[in-house]
C-alpha cells in the first residue's frame, strides 16, 4: 500500500510541475498615467514590444484607454524579419481579437478582449502588442496609459512604436518611451517532456494497482 501511495505521489508531483507553468500574465501597468494619444482617427496603430514569458496561446489581451471613441482590434504582431530592432510587422498578425466597438472613458479604463484567432507564442521571443484602428470606424481618438520602461519587475527593454499610415504597414514612430500600458494573459502548451513525465507517472500507478489486484 505504501508503494502505491508513493507512486501516486510521483504522478501528482508530475501534474503539479505542469500546472505550475499552466498560465502566465504579463502586465505593463499604467504607472505613468494617461500618456500616448491620439489612437484612432489620427494614429492607426500603437505597438509595444514584449517578451513571451511562456510557450503557449494567448487567452486575453488588454489595454488601458481614456477618451475615444474609436473601433479597435487588439493584436499580437511578430517582429519584422524576426528581429526586434526592426520593429513590429503588421503583415504578420499572430493573434487578433474581434472588433471592439468604440467607447468613451473619462479616465484610464482597462479594456480587455479574448482572441478570435491565435497561434502559439514561443517563450523568450519578442512580440508586439498592437491596438489597431486600420479599416475601422474612428470618429475620435483614444489616449492610452504609459508604462515606465523595465519597471514592475519586467526587464525586457520594450519600446513603443506607432503608425500613422492608413494601412498601418509603415511605422513612422520608433523606439519611443515610456512604453504603452497593456496586459497579455497566456495559457501554456506543455512541453513533450512534461507530458511524458505525467503519463509515465500515471502508467506506474495504474500498473502497480493492476498487479495488486492480480495477486489477490
Amino acid at each position: 500500500m505504501k508503494k502505491l501511495f508513493s507512486m501516486a505521489a510521483v504522478a501528482i508531483a508530475a501534474m503539479s510541475m505542469i500546472g505550475a507553468v499552466s498560465a502566465a500574465t504579463l502586465t505593463k501597468a499604467p504607472d505613468v498615467g494617461t500618456y500616448w494619444n491620439p489612437l484612432g482617427s489620427g494614429t492607426k496603430i500603437y505597438a509595444n514590444s514584449f517578451v513571451a514569458p511562456i510557450t503557449g496561446t494567448v487567452t486575453e489581451l488588454g489595454l488601458w484607454l481614456s477618451q475615444g471613441p474609436s473601433d479597435l482590434t487588439f493584436q499580437i504582431l511578430d517582429s519584422f524579419a524576426g528581429e526586434p530592432s526592426f520593429g513590429p510587422d503588421s503583415t504578420a498578425t499572430l493573434v487578433s481579437s474581434a472588433v471592439i466597438p468604440g467607447q468613451t472613458f473619462s479616465s484610464l479604463t482597462y479594456v480587455s478582449a479574448a482572441p478570435v484567432t491565435s497561434t502559439t507564442l514561443t517563450a523568450g521571443h519578442t512580440y508586439w502588442f498592437a491596438a489597431s484602428a486600420v479599416g475601422l470606424s474612428s470618429s475620435a481618438s483614444y489616449t492610452v496609459g504609459g508604462h515606465t520602461q523595465n519597471s514592475g519587475g519586467i526587464v525586457d527593454n520594450g519600446t513603443f512604436w506607432f503608425s500613422n499610415a492608413a494601412d498601418g504597414v509603415y511605422f513612422d514612430g520608433t523606439r519611443y518611451t515610456p512604453e504603452m500600458a497593456f496586459q497579455v494573459t497566456m495559457a501554456a502548451v506543455p512541453e513533450p517532456t512534461s507530458i511524458a513525465l505525467l503519463l509515465a507517472g500515471v502508467a506506474v500507478v495504474m500498473g502497480t494497482a493492476a498487479r495488486r489486484r492480480t495477486k489477490k
